[in-house]
């Protein structure tokens, strides 16, 4: 009963911070969200006995990919930009979010007990990387996916930089640097 009541409050913390992603004006209050939006689900990768994915979704996903994706927000100029107030309604929702979850990871751990197993954790991550790499014909092809994915990235930051490049380049922004 208490892992469907954590995964209820998850679950409306996923949904909500992505909606906020799209309701964003910010491109950083949309990351932030997109970032809140990874770690619910890491949470819920946890509920379902699954703890391999769910590091793997905050240390990959949460920590390295938003790292880039703040980098190219950077690079891009898109966080200057002096008529955004400093909380919107979109903050109205992230802030308990980040409370929320504070607060289950403070009440798991309290509860939890702290014993290591050390056979279950090499038995799920031996599993876990035989059926994601398994790149036999009758394999599931999930390897796959991370060749496509690895694809976009690069497709994305190729993008970014052309992006800055053309508006380095223009001609607006000489004269906006020269009026400073």
């Amino acid at each position: 009963m208490l892992a469907l009541i954590y995964f209820i409050i998850l679950a409306v913390v996923a949904l909500g911070a992505a909606v906020c992603v799209f309701l964003s004006r910010h491109p950083l209050y949309g990351a932030l969200s997109l970032v809140t939006s990874m770690v619910a689900l890491a949470g819920i990768y946890g509920l379902i006995g699954s703890p391999f994915l769910g590091v793997v979704q905050i240390m990959v996903y949460a920590g390295a990919i938003m790292m880039l994706v703040t980098f190219v927000i950077m690079v891009l100029n898109g966080a200057r930009d002096s008529k955004t107030p400093m909380f919107d309604k979109v903050s109205l929702f992230i802030i308990p979010a980040v409370l929320v979850l504070a607060g289950l990871v403070g009440f798991a751990l309290t509860r939890a007990p702290l014993a290591f197993d050390a056979t279950t954790l090499r038995g799920s991550v031996a599993l876990t990387s035989r059926t994601l790499f398994d790149v036999a014909q009758t394999g599931p092809g999930y390897f796959v996916l991370f060749e496509v994915l690895g694809l976009l990235l690069l497709s994305a930051m190729v993008a970014a930089v052309l992006l800055a490049k053309k508006r380095l380049g223009s001609v607006d922004t000489e004269n906006t640097e020269e009026s400073h």
